[in-house]
């Protein structure tokens, strides 16, 4: 006699637990289970296909209609907005096996995602209109649209068309491009139908003058003249200490002076740099 090792009993039973437990289950639970669009509630617009097993009367696909309904084969109009699957599978039955079927089984899945749409512009590989298949989060999205283009700017602005009553449009999201990139944010952040997302082009700043590195530079995340004049390795030693910002606004030209003694020493805010500017350095005159 021989005698199976306990751990391998426990995880033959265990097996056959979970087998029988969804064998249990009714077919369109079933289906639910396996799909990654488990909890997707259908609406307008979307297609469902509906297999009855044995039963090809009643098989087909099947459009929501403005109504909120499927017409189904000896039913008539049946209401289907805001249901899943598994749901949709189980009232069908029911309504099926009260007058013409004694037990029927049926299989409903989304066919075609039409209802839930979300608009992605701007500087990504395939910018446009998707539809949301159940829960997806902006890192899906943007995996889906093939990614952010090399044009990129620094941030993706997220707009939410949907409103609590009595208050204005929520203020829109902003996130990282560098870290959207990396996968270090956009992993927790659904979407909702009506979404509006939009990816600026990279910023540009130009700077001329008693610099180390005179040129144009790519502008990051909330930039100031400080750090506008880092990246370019820092003011020359002969360098004036009043920086000129020549920025053009509403169709004016303008030229801002700044003080880098009073922002080093807190008495004058470090402004920011916006698309466009040109930063001057002068010599200084002795």
């Amino acid at each position: 006699m021989w005698y199976l090792p306990t751990m391998v009993v426990m995880r033959f039973w265990s097996t056959v637990f979970l087998f029988v437990f969804l064998a249990a289950l009714p077919v369109g639970a079933q289906e639910e289970l396996k799909t990654e669009s488990a909890g997707y509630q259908v609406g307008i617009g979307d297609v469902i296909e509906i297999t009855a097993f044995q039963e090809e009367e009643i098989t087909g696909e099947f459009l929501v209609e403005a109504s909120g309904a499927i017409s189904f084969p000896l039913l008539g109009p049946v209401p289907v907005v805001g249901m899943t699957s598994a749901s949709i599978s189980a009232a069908l039955e029911e309504l099926l096996e009260r007058d013409f079927y004694v037990d029927v089984q049926l299989k409903v899945k989304v066919e075609v995602f039409a209802s839930q749409p979300v608009t992605l512009l701007g500087e990504v590989q395939a910018p446009g209109t998707y539809y949301l298949e159940g829960r997806t989060t902006l890192t899906d999205l943007l995996s889906k649209a093939g990614g952010l283009k090399s044009s990129a700017g620094p941030v993706l602005e997220l707009r939410r068309t949907s409103r609590i009553e009595g208050e204005g449009p929520p203020e829109p999201m902003i996130f990282e491009t560098a870290k959207l990139s990396t996968g270090e944010i956009g992993r927790d952040l659904f979407l909702q139908a009506g979404d509006v997302l939009y990816v600026s082009p990279k910023q540009i700043y130009f700077i001329t003058g008693e610099v180390a590195r005179p040129g144009q530079y790519e502008i990051s995340l909330g930039m100031t003249l400080m750090q506008a004049l880092s990246h370019a390795g820092g003011v020359g030693k002969f360098a004036s200490q009043v920086i000129e910002i020549h920025r053009e606004e509403a169709g004016e030209k303008r030229i801002l002076s700044f003080d880098l003694s009073h922002i080093r020493k807190g008495r004058l805010a470090d402004p920011a740099v916006i698309s466009g500017d040109v930063i001057f350095v002068k010599r200084r005159f002795f």
